[in-house]
């Protein structure tokens, strides 16, 4: 259980964090409760569909995109070498991949550990998210529906 410190903390990010969207013009569902927001936003292909969460226990913002698709089983080792290699080259957040189900998470967190988060910040962990999100999303439906192979797929993201 967190400690009263750390939940004030934790609803003092969580109100910048809105602040930042509804500055923005931004439309999200909040639940100040649990100190999560859900928004959703249209990429040049696929929708992009956001949950962030501060987390007083842990004293993290953490977001988490789930991806509108499921790997076959006949793919995912294919998809396995495709997720290490994308998150080699990214600089921040990275895809979560689960081998078993065939699901794909991004995550992307930032530590308010002593730490008060501004605006800006909340509005990078958003665009960045969302345009890393946006970069991969299809080429990953593809390679999961086998549109492409493996070879093909590297080729492409590593130029």
């Amino acid at each position: 259980m967190a400690e009263l410190k750390n939940i004030e903390q934790a609803k003092e990010a969580f109100a910048t964090l809105c602040q930042a969207l509804d500055n923005k013009g931004w439309r999200y569902k909040k639940n100040e409760e649990k100190l999560t927001l859900e928004s959703g936003f249209r990429g040049d292909d696929l929708a992009i569909e956001l949950t962030v969460k501060v987390d007083a226990d842990r004293m993290v913002v953490l977001l988490v995109s789930h991806l509108p698709f499921v790997v076959q089983e006949d793919r995912r080792l294919d998809m396995a070498v495709a997720i290490s290699a994308i998150n080699n080259y990214l600089v921040d957040g990275c895809f979560d991949y689960n081998l078993v189900n065939g699901h794909i998470f991004f995550r992307m967190t930032n530590s308010i550990l002593e730490s008060k988060l501004s605006e800006d910040v909340f509005t990078y962990l958003l665009l960045c998210s969302c345009k890393t999100i946006d970069d991969f999303n299809e080429k990953l439906m593809m390679l999961a529906r086998g549109m492409v192979t493996l070879e093909q797929f590297l080729s492409n993201i590593l130029k």
